[in-house]
């Protein structure tokens, strides 16, 4: 499991059992926000690596044929690479990390609103 996946589900388990105030989720926020530039920046150096595969599978030659490659045969073969996993799979933390993120700006949102509310 991730550290982020870790962080945010510890926070939703305690969340269940016990009242939670909007600082906590603020600071559950804050911790998963400060692992975000690292997932976003695993996926740039993946996304490069991918394209650099996909640019060489472009320019070579097909086996079958000794033709240039098509794109379309070049683009299924890049998709099939290592490199192509490693870089969906860091595109799919990042994509976690945003959904998480804003899960919790509007579970701080309704909280405050709830405790507003409880003290008027």
């Amino acid at each position: 499991m991730e550290i982020y996946q870790k962080i945010y589900s510890d926070f939703m388990e305690k969340y269940k059992k016990s009242e939670t105030a909007p600082s906590e989720a603020g600071e559950t926020l804050m911790r998963i926000s400060g692992i975000f530039p690292n997932y976003n920046s695993e996926m740039i150096v993946a996304e490069h690596a991918f394209a650099l595969v996909h640019k060489t599978i472009a320019e070579g030659t097909d086996e079958a044929t000794g033709k240039s490659i098509s794109s379309s045969k070049a683009e299924v073969v890049a998709d099939a690479s290592p490199e192509a996993f490693e870089f969906k799979k860091a595109r799919g933390h990042v994509v976690s990390i945003e959904a998480q993120i804003g899960a919790l700006k509007f579970l701080q949102r309704s909280l405050e609103t709830e405790y507003i509310n409880s003290n008027t």
